[in-house]
């Protein structure tokens, strides 16, 4: 007989020998194991189940704002919508539920409006969340973030997404999106005039992250009006209150009117949309009335030391 067969004859022997105690031992083991499995099971139930912070319609800039709940549901209706059209390639469809306004500020025919839209969904289908920033004049402002469908593409080349600002407003009892970030255009038809100029703010358009405004100039003399050509300190500045703002890209800025003349140009400033500043005043810190202006090389020392004047002056944009 091999070791091997003589040790299992024994082990055999053996447990015949001690049935009664390995029985009360196997017992024993399934209790410690039942008393376990119900300690455990007491303890789990009192844990509270993991929570999401994903609230997509509470503002993340102001915690304690949440969009009415009967607003909710057709904000959300309204989005499901607009990228259910969108993924089907109904542009007329996903067009209408853009309001007016918008439509005639950033696509102002359909074929634009397909053009933006193919640049964003690039022939794919996209899912999207969403997560409310703020309410401000009854306007619901939300940030977008639209990803490939990766289970619908069976895409491998990454996982592309592309975010933007959709600004819900309730229009006629049904709500329309906003697109673009963009907020809306304001008539303000605002107008200030001295002896040589008269400075008409008309409009201001507003998009989520600047304010733009149209103005338009007026020189009533036989000289040269220079607001702007990036050669002094603080040419034009944005009073809004507790901040100051200078103009887009003022490298580049150039405002100067001819004798007896107009122009019409844009300032651009950065202005978060919610931020709860409003703009005050346009601040014209170096108006020139000069004999002699050349726009290429700008203001010059001989041109300001033959100035007829030099003078700082304000813009109301309070009504």
């Amino acid at each position: 007989m091999s070791r091997v067969t003589d040790l299992k004859v024994k082990l055999i022997q053996w447990a015949k020998k001690r049935k009664k105690e390995l029985i009360v031992l196997g017992l024993l083991a399934w209790l410690i194991i039942f008393i376990i499995n119900t300690i455990l099971k007491n303890q789990q139930s009192k844990i509270d189940p993991p929570s999401t912070s994903y609230t997509p319609h509470t503002a993340v800039y102001k915690e304690d704002a949440v969009v009415p709940e009967n607003y909710q549901k057709s904000i959300e209706n309204t989005i499901d919508k607009y990228f259910n059209y969108c993924n089907e390639g109904k542009y007329e469809e996903a067009y209408n539920l853009i309001t007016p306004e918008c439509r005639k500020k950033l696509y102002p025919s359909l074929a634009e409006f397909k053009g933006y839209v193919d640049y964003v969904f690039q022939g794919k289908k996209k899912i999207y969340n969403i997560q409310n920033l703020s309410m401000v004049d009854n306007k619901y402002i939300y940030n977008i973030r639209i990803l490939d469908d990766i289970l619908a593409n069976g895409t491998t080349d990454g996982y592309y997404y592309y975010e933007e600002k959709f600004i819900l407003i309730e229009d006629n009892g049904e709500m329309k999106l906003s697109i673009g970030e963009y907020i809306g255009d304001e008539q303000l038809n605002i107008k200030a005039e001295n002896d040589d100029m008269i400075f008409e703010v008309q409009s201001k358009s507003v998009d989520y992250e600047t304010e733009t405004y149209t103005i338009k100039i007026t020189n009533k003399t036989d000289k040269y009006i220079v607001i702007s050509d990036n050669t002094e300190n603080n040419e034009i500045i944005l009073d809004l209150g507790e901040q100051t703002r200078r103009p887009v890209d003022t490298e580049y800025l150039s405002i100067y009117v001819k004798p007896n003349s107009t122009t019409i140009q844009s300032l651009k400033f950065n202005k978060f949309y919610d931020n709860g500043l409003t703009a005050q005043k346009l601040l014209l810190g170096n108006v020139r009335i000069l004999n002699n202006y050349n726009s290429k090389t700008g203001t010059t020392q001989s041109d300001l030391d033959n100035a007829v004047k030099i003078y700082g002056y304000e813009i109301n944009l309070n009504k």
